[in-house]
């Protein structure tokens, strides 16, 4: 092949699947700004647009939020995705990588990646620090219809007790609230009668990467492991000395690692 023949950087970038990236709770639109560069350095084109109000201020999007449903976000993803040419990468972090799966099952995509998925329908979620992280919220009377509110100390704990100080002080003063009806889809789906939480594995046939901390305590790595089991294509990642901070911080280097393996393996 001489010069003339090979691929411009242009040509080479749109070779690739688009990634549309699905943040979790409380997650502001800025999360996924470190992940997004490390893509677009990929020459991946990149969609991050936040949840459904979560680019609000706090207490405007508290009273907005507080009864979404997870298939209202997921509507808005579905919606998203069937207007690009592509089919995506679609990748999801905790309450997002849930998400993630509800969108994938109903729409074409080229590959699924869920960073510490929050458990569908059917799962034992009630591991001791999953229920000490939220067991503040479902003591309220009528927790299904209020907002979901950010606690210091209960963040850091459960999501980036690895992480330098001031790097989680920055993370938190700009969280948002959450739905409380989708925590309780989440938590009670036994009793959702919508099912919205409900994900059907046999409608999700391309490859699905998992990745769990090691030390993740507001998602335990057991629910990781779960989800990947459920696909024929399936593969669960566990790594070592890392947490629920897996998108930015000190968790992003191995997960772009993982990533770059994964998709030369498929061709993405």
């Amino acid at each position: 092949m001489t010069a003339t023949d090979s691929p411009s950087v242009e040509e080479a970038a749109s070779a690739k699947p688009p990634v549309v990236l699905i943040a979790g709770t409380y997650c502001f639109p800025e999360v996924w700004d470190a992940m997004k560069a490390e893509l677009e350095q990929r020459g991946y084109e990149v969609h991050a647009p936040p949840l459904r109000y979560h680019d609000l201020p706090l207490l405007e999007g508290a009273r907005k939020m507080a009864s979404l449903s997870l298939l209202d976000y997921t509507a808005d993803f579905v919606n998203l995705i069937n207007g690009l040419d592509r089919p995506p990468i679609i990748v999801g972090w905790s309450m997002g990588g849930l998400i993630a799966q509800l969108v994938a099952q109903r729409v074409e995509h080229a590959g699924l990646m869920l960073l510490s998925p929050a458990p569908s329908a059917g799962m034992f979620a009630m591991y001791p620090s999953m229920f000490a992280t939220f067991q503040p919220h479902f003591s309220r009377w009528g927790f299904w219809r209020k907002p979901l509110m950010p606690d210091w100390d209960l963040f850091v704990w459960s999501t980036g007790h690895l992480q330098s100080q001031e790097f989680m002080e920055n993370c938190f003063n700009q969280l948002k609230a959450e739905s409380g009806r989708a925590y309780f889809e989440m938590a009670l789906w036994f009793l959702d009668k919508t099912k919205a939480s409900k994900v059907i594995p046999e409608n999700i046939k391309g490859p699905v990467l998992v990745i769990s901390g090691a030390e993740d305590r507001i998602v335990v790595p057991a629910i990781g492991r779960r989800t990947a089991a459920k696909y024929a294509k399936g593969r669960f990642i566990l790594l070592s000395r890392a947490e629920h901070m897996l998108p930015d911080g000190t968790g992003l280097p191995k997960v772009m690692m993982e990533f770059d393996k994964w998709v030369e393996e498929f061709g993405l």
